[in-house]
């Protein structure tokens, strides 16, 4: 059986029509006319089926069921204030908190740098807490899509159709190899097949320059063999210093090691390996006041958001 919960508005009205004695008091105090306050009345009365008023030329009073009524109802009017004074702090925590996930070259070179920009005051953006993990591309898609997180960012070559997407920036992959290595002091440009077959040190699996470097093999015409796979682009970096293989990374990453000498970027022909930085959140969700805020300072006038 479906039950029929009374108008919370019309509770309150027969509240101020106990507390106030008399049914145009009340329906002054509404600014409503009295006719229309003896109407929710009696429709209440008939909808709970229980006599709330007793009506005189002196006034109206309640009736002993009325009484009753009357305290129920101010207990559930509170219950409804209570939630909706919660509802109003749980939104203002969202505006508030930002839980955002960033592949890792993201999280060690472009995300320091946002949340700097975040706490300056004098760019107007409110004061956000920013709860910030750091995973690889997929895994950084999987949060967002099963909402753990707000907002991801991400440096992979393609998104998935189950998110939203906006673009925050470009990124280019470099091949470097330590000084003695054959490749570096070699005029010609190493080829896709040399790259492809050489045992490139290069992240696991779901890491956008995984998936970057397999996709620009794959358009020049051949397959990718892994050599070592690490997991953090510090092992990487690491291990091609110390002359294990080629390593493929941002330029960014390598930045540090390219100009103190200790491994040297090669040129290599026929593949493309300029990268978007994405932006992503989930399709059926709109992005909180935070989330938005941690976006823009991301994008810095960026692109706008694509389907």
């Amino acid at each position: 059986m479906t039950v029929r919960h009374p108008d919370l508005a019309d509770l309150e009205l027969l509240l101020d029509v106990a507390r106030s004695g008399s049914i145009g008091r009340a329906a002054a105090e509404h600014r409503l006319s009295q006719p229309t306050v003896s109407r929710r009345m009696a429709a209440l009365e008939r909808a709970l089926r229980v006599p709330l008023l007793s009506r005189s030329r002196r006034g109206s009073v309640l009736t002993p069921a009325g009484r009753v009524v009357v305290d129920w109802a101010s207990a559930l009017l509170q219950a409804a204030e209570d939630f909706s004074t919660s509802v109003a702090a749980l939104r203002e925590t969202r505006a508030t908190t930002v839980r955002a996930a960033v592949s890792m070259t993201i999280a060690e070179h472009h995300a320091p740098r946002w949340l700097a920009r975040l706490r300056h005051r004098e760019l107007g953006l409110p004061e956000l807490n920013v709860s910030l993990e750091v995973h690889n591309s997929t895994d950084v898609a999987d949060l967002v899509e099963s909402g753990e997180v707000d907002i991801g960012f991400v440096e992979s070559p393609s998104v998935r159709r189950t998110v939203r997407r906006r673009r925050v920036g470009w990124d280019r992959l470099v091949v470097a190899v330590p000084p003695e290595h054959p490749w570096a002091g070699r005029r010609r440009e190493v080829s896709a097949d040399e790259l492809a077959t050489s045992r490139v040190l290069v992240r696991e699996p779901g890491s956008g320059t995984r998936e970057t470097l397999e996709n620009a093999l794959r358009a020049a015409g051949t397959e990718f063999v892994a050599g070592a796979v690490l997991g953090s682009n510090a092992a990487l970096k690491s291990a091609a210093v110390a002359g294990i293989g080629p390593v493929v990374l941002s330029h960014r990453a390598l930045a540090g090691e390219l100009a103190a000498g200790s491994l040297r970027e090669v040129p290599v022909g026929g593949l493309s390996l300029r990268r978007p930085l994405w932006a992503i959140w989930r399709r059926d969700e709109s992005l909180s006041d935070g989330a938005s805020a941690l976006l823009r300072v991301a994008s810095s006038g960026g692109a706008g958001i694509s389907d």
